[in-house]
């Protein structure tokens, strides 16, 4: 169920691209879940399966399945292989792109105008 992988921006692109990986989601409420990422959702909105939750006063629980709503999510810890996603290629080259036109933003490079004394 998840969405069409153009969908979206950056984060939503990158948790797409994390199905089927370990991923572990800390919640608003404290409480950490890791598993198997499943599916996602433009809304962020993820299913695990093969869970441990880890409560809020350090009990530890295993759950077959979970259904976690985006809006409650507080991050998500994704795995290291993703770093190499081409995804981040895309988002690299925008970087550059960007810091060529407006430049490093650290003063220099403002309106040349000259000022009325």
């Amino acid at each position: 169920m998840s969405a069409k992988k153009g969908a979206g921006g950056v984060p939503v692109q990158l948790l797409l691209e994390a199905e089927q990986h370990k991923v572990t989601v800390e919640m608003k409420n404290s409480e950490i879940y890791r598993g198997l990422l499943i599916s996602s959702e433009e809304t962020m909105n993820v299913s695990l399966t093969d869970v441990i939750l880890t409560a809020r006063d350090g009990r530890v629980s295993k759950l077959h399945a979970v259904y976690l709503r985006g809006s409650n999510i507080r991050f998500i810890v994704l795995p290291d292989v993703l770093r190499d996603a081409p995804l981040f290629n895309k988002v690299r080259k925008m970087k550059k792109t960007m810091e060529e036109k407006v430049g490093t933003g650290f003063g220099g490079g403002g309106s040349k105008r000259k000022r009325a004394v």
